[in-house]
């Protein structure tokens, strides 16, 4: 309280400053699967600070790792929010601090089954590396090939052996990236038949 010169004795002016409110705003954070598209609700955040039960209408969510080619090597990617539009609160009323989330993207399942194969018992059998099916694969990425393996492939492997197991194993890039992938790689069968007489 303080009586400026030439008030009249009794008289007094106040004066208090009134600041914004603290108000901290955080994205949620969130997850999706490689090749998915993520549309980030407005309403995914969470406030502390706000006061005589004001609300906040919505706030704007971007982040790098929304779109179907973020890569699984990016992780994490940012979930930056902005621009809280009023609820029931006015923003001059609030010190606005932004604070972002975190958007973690998950490997897609990739099945990579290796395919069965026949041979004549004494003969050689060269697997090669396109012979799989694969199941999981998105945005039309491609395999460039896999690696086989069979006991059975070789002349000496007997009849008696069946049915050998075709292991498929290290896939390699073509326009995929394995490292975009949860891959589980299931075996084929090599079936040998005896020779003629």
């Amino acid at each position: 309280l303080f009586a400026p010169f030439g008030t009249a004795l009794g008289t007094y002016v106040t004066r208090a400053d009134i600041t914004p409110a603290p108000l901290a705003i955080t994205a949620n954070n969130d997850t999706k699967v490689y090749g998915e598209t993520l549309t980030l609700a407005t309403s995914a955040f969470t406030s502390v600070g706000l006061v005589a039960g004001e609300t906040i209408g919505d706030v704007s969510l971007t982040s790098p790792g929304t779109v179907a080619t973020a890569s699984v090597d990016g992780n994490p990617y940012a979930i930056t929010p902005s621009n809280a539009t009023p609820g029931t609160f006015d923003p001059r009323n609030y010190s606005i601090t932004y604070i972002n989330g975190s958007l973690l993207i998950t490997p897609a399942p990739l099945t990579i089954t290796a395919n069965d194969r026949t041979k004549v018992f004494g003969d050689t059998l060269d697997l090669g590396t396109t012979a799989f099916t694969s199941e999981g694969l998105v945005l039309g990425e491609e395999i460039g090939g896999v690696t086989l393996t069979s006991s059975g492939t070789v002349a000496t492997a007997t009849v008696e052996g069946n049915p050998y197991a075709i292991t498929p194993s290290g896939a390699a890039p073509g326009t995929f990236d394995p490292n975009n992938y949860a891959i589980n790689y299931v075996d084929g069968t090599l079936l040998i038949s005896a020779a003629p007489p």
